[in-house]
């Protein structure tokens, strides 16, 4: 028994691998079989879609086979398994039986899903509420984090000297110090798994903050004598120069003289880059002729040379022996200061997930290594009431190292129990490396680890494709094989510039991409040879910028898109792929406008439809429902009515701001109810376009109320913050043709691939992406790891191995892009490039036009392989097909059942007696902490069900409220100076007593009871009881009142 490693290229194969194993698996063999198999077994998948589909086509087979049926892969189901057809047929009965009956034990999810399911056995040693909810909003809470901290600042004098020297600090280098922004780029480390697998000790040490003030106080003292030094030595150069008459511009190349270098350096605030020496300067160093003077030259410049040499041999020597040191103290102290928010930012997170009882997705594959990591397996299966002995992993390409650490002890075990595993990958179409999968798990590590290889390791490659006809085949192979030999090219010529490189970093650098591209290339199928030929077409789309030469593919695709429909393919069959949801919403407005102005050629122009490109907050009827909410719940804003009015005008319902007691309602209702007043108010039929969004509106709002408090107040500020930018996911319908990002497109086919946009440039996020480096030089060891910004400056850092193992990994993702981009088609394939004049290496597109045309990019040029296929008829899809709704449903709030929580609630209508009214009276003040809180404290009880929520009644309830608390003699207890405790119990020798209000201020203590009735010596009792105890447990001042409110 060993672990099967599938290296399967696209189009090979992959998900016939993985249901041909999990069958055997299940079926067994001549010697070994158990109709209960499936519930020792755990196929893992990377997307809930993926797990849907591995079921269905699992049950699927398994079925067909039960049946007798004949299917693909019989012939090597019964080779893998020694069984004859017979015995194959008798067995898949049983088990497919066994799996209905027990479909419980039948386990396929995905990776994070089955972590979940551990970590919720888990969940007391997590420290997690045994209710918690998963949180994939990390944006959300990270903005909620910024401004926790930031209304903190005020009070906490650590916090606010440290952020006032880290604003000045920004501020003294002309850099963004946005305090939100600052903030939101702390939480974004916090919540990295780079970060997370450092440990807890790491952030510890990160955090102290005494620590990080004397790291960086060396770091400032070594760019400052650096600088103060080199601009010392540029001064006295230009004292010689100028001394003797002459400026630096009388040298030779005059703007461009050698000498320009003294006025750089001697720059008292200088850019980095100000202190590597050009060409001119080495060779003014070298005295190469005609660099200090020549024939044009100023009378006596030539003396320059004998008074200047010696101070340039100084300057340069210094060069060489400190730059590198101070680039690194540049590049480490722009991250520092914000490092030192770290704890704070940890800290307050954890405090607002615990408020709202939620996990950050991102947190439970670290909770779960630092719990079982590297622990008992067989204690894990304990727990989680399940015994794994074979594991099924697919898209392995895509796991980080912490999955892989969490997975990893229970697929040894497995094999240590004699159980088969198969992990499934592709290295050439890993493209997640922002959600931190790590193809090096796959094309480095597992066939290396020890512990693996002594239960055996067992490598297969797929690579005959049989998605694709041959021309693609052959396109993908040329196309792949030319651009990486080209961007292996650019990664040798930056390593040879680089003298911060060991021979061996520089030669693994080097053969990195080729590394993980070893034995690429696609065979043919042998049926496809012969067969019917596909298309390759690549038109390339030159200007001057690359924006004007995107704007000159757009009417190309349009006109594309008509010719393959005219052609005889359906919109369904063909499959649009950008790299980014810009490009998906710059396509779909380009051809939503184009149908809107040239209506007559609808029939022709297809819709082009991306769930990318849908945000919610685009739709009228979404819009108009959200202003309704706001209005009505701030009614005085004069911008929220001028939304209202113009939205409900592109309706004809503009009267509908004349509707007082409609708004009334909608803002004392529950949010829910809300919105099903809404829809019943504006009575939507016949807008069919409208439900998608409204659907997805009201699903929203219904998670949001399911895992937040605060109602609409609460939702309206979030929809501000976050919500206005989800996208309606939904699939597009059979007459649109399909718009997608690659990623989202990884593992789909389609007869016609388009890419429309295929240029994108590989360092897409320098200059803002951090990455954690380490240097054992001084002083930059004190930390284990180090945040710095990923740029070009880094070559010459201390961090170099680091800055190559980001740019080569950067490099490797675009390549791995296209890869995925050009796999999809099984007939035909068309690519755009839009380039610009000036040639850029830092795009693909490039690297692209390099290996298809000659050297002139600066005009149009085509390329085309193979044969479009001739006129076919097709039927075309229709647009009407399909169950339409006429009206949104929604339902009458009032009708809904309501849940009653006391008896005196069949006997009472609320406020309709002295009890009640005393009973909810007693309820509100018990609540309110000062006049400010009437109207929102009475909203709750309405949306409690123990208001009516009645005009007259609430206005009744206010009344009585607001003549209570202006007596003076009151209105001081509810001023808000007070700390405040309502209806706080006490346990002690009096039993447990539960007075109405305590309050202290400056040594003083009172204690307030509500009566709504005739006084009576009982109540002067409790109060003394009340204040006899407080007494005892040592508060001071205290002084006892009634207060008796007469309705």
């Amino acid at each position: 028994m060993a672990l099967k490693v599938y290296k399967a290229s696209a189009g090979t194969g992959k998900t016939y691998r993985l249901t041909l194993m999990y069958l055997s698996l299940l079926l067994g063999s001549e010697k070994h079989y158990d109709p209960l198999a499936f519930g020792k077994i755990l196929a893992v998948t990377f997307t809930n879609k993926a797990t849907g589909e591995m079921k269905s086509r699992i049950l699927d087979t398994l079925e067909s086979l039960a049946r007798g049926q004949s299917f693909p892969m019989a012939a090597d189901l019964s080779k893998e398994t020694g069984l004859c057809h017979d015995v194959l047929v008798s067995r898949a009965r049983i088990v497919h039986k066994s799996l209905l009956h027990n479909y419980s034990w039948f386990s396929v999810s995905t990776l994070d899903a089955f972590f979940q399911r551990v970590l919720r056995s888990f969940v007391m040693e997590a420290g997690l509420g045994s209710g918690y909810l998963v949180d994939t909003d990390t944006e959300f809470l990270l903005e909620r984090t910024a401004r926790r901290i930031i209304a903190k600042i005020p009070f906490d004098i650590s916090l606010r000297t440290w952020f006032t020297d880290l604003i000045h600090d920004k501020i003294s280098r002309s850099d963004s110090w946005n305090a939100v922004r600052l903030l939101k780029h702390v939480g974004h480390q916090a919540t990295r798994e780079s970060f997370r697998a450092m440990g807890e000790s790491f952030a510890k040490r990160l955090s102290d903050r005494d620590f990080l003030r004397e790291f960086i106080k060396k770091n400032g003292c070594i760019i400052k004598d650096y600088q103060d030094r080199m601009a010392l030595w540029g001064k006295q150069a230009l004292e010689i120069i100028y001394g003797h008459g002459f400026s630096t511009t009388d040298f030779p190349n005059k703007q461009s003289s050698f000498a320009r270098y003294f006025e750089k350096i001697s720059d008292p605030d200088p850019n980095v880059g100000n202190y590597i020496p050009g060409t001119r300067v080495k060779e003014a160093l070298e005295g190469v002729e005609n660099v200090w003077f020549n024939k044009n030259s100023p009378k006596g410049l030539e003396k320059m040379q004998s008074l200047l040499m010696p101070l340039l041999h100084e300057i340069l020597e210094y060069y060489g022996s400190h730059y590198q040191e101070y680039a690194t103290a540049v590049s480490v102290r722009d991250q520092l200061f914000q490092m030192g928010l770290l704890a704070d930012v940890i800290i307050t997170m954890r405090q607002i997930q615990e408020e709202n009882n939620t996990l950050d997705i991102g947190d439970s594959t670290y909770l779960l290594n630092q719990l079982v990591g590297d622990g008992n397996t067989p204690f894990i299966f304990e727990r989680i009431g399940a015994f794994y002995e074979s594991f099924l992993l697919d898209e392995f390409q895509d796991t980080s190292y912490l999955q892989w650490r969490n997975m990893y002890p229970l697929i040894l075990n497995g094999l240590s129990q004699g159980a088969d595993s198969l992990i499934v990958g592709d290295v050439k179409q890993s493209i997640y490396r922002w959600r931190n999968s790590d193809w090096r798990i796959l094309g480095e590590q597992i066939t290396n680890d020890r512990q693996l290889l002594k239960q055996g390791v067992d490598v297969f490659t797929l690579n005959t494709n049989y998605r694709s006809r041959k021309e693609i085949i052959d396109f993908v192979n040329m196309l792949i094989d030319r651009v990486l030999n080209s961007l292996s090219e650019e990664i040798g010529k930056k390593t040879a510039a680089s003298t911060n490189l060991k021979d061996s970093e520089r030669d693994y650098f080097e053969n990195m991409l080729k590394h993980a591209y070893a034995g690429y290339r696609e065979n043919i199928p042998e049926k496809e040879k012969d067969g019917q030929p596909g298309y390759v077409q690549v038109n390339t789309f030159a200007s001057e910028k690359k924006e004007e030469a995107k704007e000159k593919v757009l009417p190309a695709l349009k006109d594309l898109l008509i010719s393959l429909l005219r052609r005889g393919y359906k919109p369904s069959d063909i499959l649009v792929l950008v790299r980014s949801n810009e490009d998906a919403r710059t396509i779909s407005q380009y051809f939503f406008r184009y149908r809107a102005e040239y209506s007559e050629d609808k029939p022709s122009c297809p819709q082009v439809v991306s769930e990318e490109a849908l945000y919610l907050a685009s739709s009228p009827y979404v819009g108009l429902t959200i202003a309704l909410l706001r209005m009505a719940h701030y009614p005085q804003d004069e911008c929220n009515t001028q939304t209202v009015l113009r939205i409900s005008s592109e309706f004809g319902k503009q009267d509908i701001i004349k509707d007082g007691d409609f708004f009334y309602r909608i803002k004392i209702l529950p949010l829910p109810d809300a919105f099903e007043a809404i829809m019943q108010r504006m009575d939507w039929t016949g807008s069919i376009p409208a439900f998608p969004y409204l659907q997805e509106l009201h699903d929203t709002l219904l998670q949001f109320v399911g895992r937040n408090s605060g109602g609409a107040y609460a939702f309206l500020k979030w929809w501000d913050e976050r919500g206005k930018e989800k996208i309606l996911a939904t699939d597009p319908p059979p007459y649109a043709v399909r718009l997608m990002t690659i990623h989202k497109a990884k593992g789909l086919e389609s007869p016609v691939v388009i890419v429309p946009f295929c240029g994108w440039p590989m360092d897409s996020r320098i200059g803002s992406h951090v990455i954690w480096t380490s240097t054992t030089r001084e002083p930059f060891n004190l930390l284990d790891r180090l945040p710095v910004v990923f740029n070009d400056r880094l070559l010459n850092t201390y961090f170099a191995h680091d800055y190559f193992l980001e740019y080569t990994q950067r490099l490797l993702d675009s390549l791995n892009m296209l890869y995925v981009a050009v796999t999809r088609p099984r007939e035909e394939l068309y690519v755009f490039l839009p380039l610009t004049e000036k040639k850029s290496s830092g795009d693909i597109a490039c690297h692209i036009a390099k290996a298809l045309f000659s050297e002139d990019q600066e005009k149009d040029q085509v390329w085309s392989s193979g044969r479009q296929l001739p006129l076919v008829s097709s039927q075309q899809a229709d647009e009407s097909t399909g169950f339409k709704m006429e009206a949104y449903p929604s339902a009458d709030f009032s009708d809904t059942l309501k849940l009653v929580y006391r008896e005196d609630d069949f006997n009472y209508a609320p406020g309709d007696s002295p009890r009640q009214w005393g009973i909810i009276l007693h309820k509100a003040l018990s609540r309110i902490e000062g006049p400010g809180d009437i109207e929102l404290v009475l909203q709750d009880l309405i949306m409690e069900g123990e208001l009516s929520g009645n005009k007259e009644t609430v206005m009744r309830f206010t009344l009585a409220i607001e003549k209570t608390l202006s007596d003076p003699a009151v209105s001081q207890w509810f001023d808000g100076s007070w700390t405040v405790r309502n209806e706080a119990s006490i346990l002690g020798p009096l039993g447990k007593l539960r007075p109405d209000r305590v309050m202290e201020k400056e040594g003083r203590t009172i204690v307030l009871d509500y009566k709504f009735g005739q006084p009576d010596p009982s109540h002067r009792r409790q109060m003394d009881k009340y204040v006899t105890v407080l007494r005892r447990m040592g508060y001071t001042g205290v002084e006892g009142h009634l207060l008796y409110i007469v309705p």
